[in-house]
C-alpha cells in the first residue's frame, strides 16, 4: 500500500508533536519543517518492508534513543537505524504481547478445567483476563455466539494497540480476529504508556 500525502502529513504532525513532547527544552535548532516529512517515509517505508509493523509514530520516537544534551530530529528519526530500532521495538513488544495473552488463556482455561463453565469465567468482571483473552478462549472452546460478546471490547483493545493482531495470531485462526484488516485502524490512536517509556522491552 502506498502512502499518500495526506498520509504522510498525518504521520510527520505526530511525529512532530511527539519529539516535542520528549524534548521539552529543544527549540528548533538547525531543523527543518521537512525532518518531520523525511521521518514520516522512513516510518512508513518500515511497514511497507513489514506490513505486521504498524506505523505508529508515538512508538516510532519512543524507540530512538535520547541525544543529549543536543536533540537532534534528522540524526534520531530519519537514517536507516532509526527504522531498524523502531522494528526491534516492535518485535519485543509482540513478545510481551503474545506471553500475557498465553497467560490470560491459561488461567481462563485452567479455570474452565476445574469445574467452572465457561461462561462463568468468560463474564466474570476480574481484570487478570482482557476481552481479547475472552474472545480467544471462547473460540478455542467452539464457542463463537460466546466469543460474540466480546469482539466490541476486543476492539477497541486492537485500537489502542494494533500489535494485539500479531501477538495473538497463533492463537486464532485466519480471518477470526475481532477487527478487519481493512477497517481502518492500521495506525494507533494512542501506545500504550508502558511500550513508550524509554529503554523498556529494548
Amino acid at each position: 500500500m502506498l502512502a499518500t500525502q495526506s498520509m504522510i502529513d498525518a504521520l510527520a504532525e505526530r511525529i512532530e508533536r511527539a519529539y516535542r513532547l520528549r524534548h521539552s527544552q529543544w527549540h528548533g535548532g538547525c531543523s527543518t519543517p521537512r525532518v518531520w516529512a523525511v521521518a514520516a517515509g522512513v516510518l512508513w517505508e518500515v511497514h511497507g518492508s513489514d506490513p505486521t509493523v504498524p506505523p505508529d509514530p508515538e512508538l516510532f520516537v519512543a524507540a530512538q534513543p535520547v541525544q543529549s544534551p543536543q536533540p537532534d530530529p534528522w540524526s534520531e528519526l530519519t537514517r536507516e537505524e532509526s527504522g531498524r530500532r523502531y522494528r526491534r521495538r516492535v518485535r519485543a513488544i509482540v513478545r510481551a504481547l503474545q506471553s500475557e495473552l498465553a497467560s490470560e488463556v491459561e488461567l481462563a482455561e485452567r479455570l474452565i478445567e476445574s469445574g467452572q463453565a465457561i461462561g462463568r469465567v468468560l463474564r466474570s468482571r476480574s481484570r487478570r483476563i482482557s476481552p481479547l483473552g475472552r474472545f480467544i478462549v471462547a473460540h478455542r472452546a467452539g464457542r463463537p455466539v460466546l466469543a460474540r460478546r466480546f469482539t466490541a471490547d476486543a476492539a477497541d483493545q486492537h485500537r489502542s494497540c494494533p500489535l494485539y493482531r500479531e501477538a495473538s495470531r497463533r492463537m486464532l485462526p485466519s480471518g477470526v480476529y475481532p477487527v478487519p484488516v481493512h477497517d481502518g485502524s492500521l495506525i494507533a490512536t494512542s501506545t500504550p504508556r508502558r511500550f513508550r517509556s524509554q529503554g523498556q522491552l529494548n
